[in-house]
């Protein structure tokens, strides 16, 4: 029998676990890393960066979320796609007409899965080259409601800044789903079928932009506007109001080692200091390479669209 002091204690756990999760996001653990270098504990031969997708609470209603079956996650690629890049020079995101290549390599295998947490099926995806893009896992559904967020291991490659570049950092903004029903196609689902965690490329310059729903959300600067990719994210089936993860992606950001990688002395961006460059997914590869197929190439049976 519990005491009450382990009671207490118990429940004060219990409590924490649902505030947090009732307002955190599907994220990557390790969020931030130093260009050509690993996590200097693991794998330092390697170069890759052991890391964790955190999913920190399945669908909504937020009172009683619907336990979560998986998720998918799709990194940029500008091999086989032409992902959209800004630049941030002091002075917000500006469109870059500029290849992938002139900020960063390697431009596709940014990432590859490890293992499950706690779902039995799992699978990469791949572009037509065989360049791995992404994973996604699933199974049984998981239930959230009080307890530890799911971990989904994998690697994150090694990626080196362009020596040539003005860059300081590279962000690489991820399109994430996380789905707590398979049996109603992510195009035409609501927050408690699906959550998306989706990059939307909202600056200047983007050909397109402003993207945003039917209905606009000031307190949350969505717009009046079309939507960027077939799974952007709405709270309703008819795509009128955007929903919980809408342009609220998972991000990992490299840092130029200055060290060994100076910035050339032309570089005026943010005081001299070097600009910041983000790398979204393009629309086409949101669309092709986000929903789940039995083989990596998006080919074979149809788990989720």
């Amino acid at each position: 029998m519990l005491s009450q002091n382990n009671y207490n204690y118990l429940l004060a756990a219990a409590v924490l676990s649902l505030s947090t999760n009732a307002f955190a996001h599907t994220r990557l653990e390790i969020s931030s890393v130093m260009e050509g270098t690993s996590n200097p504990a693991t794998h330092a031969q390697s170069n890759k960066v052991h890391n964790y997708l955190t999913i920190s609470h399945g669908c909504p209603p937020a009172a009683s979320r619907n336990p979560s079956m998986g998720t998918s996650v799709v990194f940029p690629n500008a091999i086989s796609y032409t992902p959209i890049i800004g630049v941030n020079s002091g002075s917000g995101k500006v469109f870059s007409n500029s290849p992938a290549s002139s900020f960063y390599s390697p431009l596709a295998g940014l990432a590859t899965l490890i293992r499950t947490g706690v779902w039995e099926n799992s699978g990469v995806k791949v572009d037509a080259l065989g360049n791995i893009d992404g994973f996604w896992a699933g199974g049984k559904p998981y239930r959230q409601k009080v307890s530890a967020p799911v971990n989904v291991e994998f690697y994150s490659n090694t990626v080196t800044i362009a020596p040539a570049s003005c860059a300081r950092t590279v962000t690489f903004e991820l399109a994430i789903a996380d789905f707590c029903s398979v049996s109603v196609p992510g195009t035409i689902v609501k927050d408690e079928e699906v959550l998306f965690w989706s990059p939307i490329p909202n600056f200047t310059g983007v050909p397109g932009q402003p993207f945003g729903a039917k209905v606009a959300d000031a307190n949350r600067k969505i717009p009046v506007g079309p939507s960027f990719s077939n799974y952007d994210g709405y709270a309703d089936a008819a795509h009128t109001i955007a929903g919980d993860g809408w342009n609220s992606p998972a991000t990992i950001t490299v840092k130029r080692d200055l060290a060994n990688n100076p910035l050339p002395k032309n570089c005026t961006g943010n005081g001299g200091l070097g600009d910041d460059v983000y790398v979204y997914p393009s629309a086409e590869q949101i669309n092709k390479e986000l929903p789940i197929w039995s083989e990596e190439n998006q080919t074979g049976i149809n788990y989720w669209k």
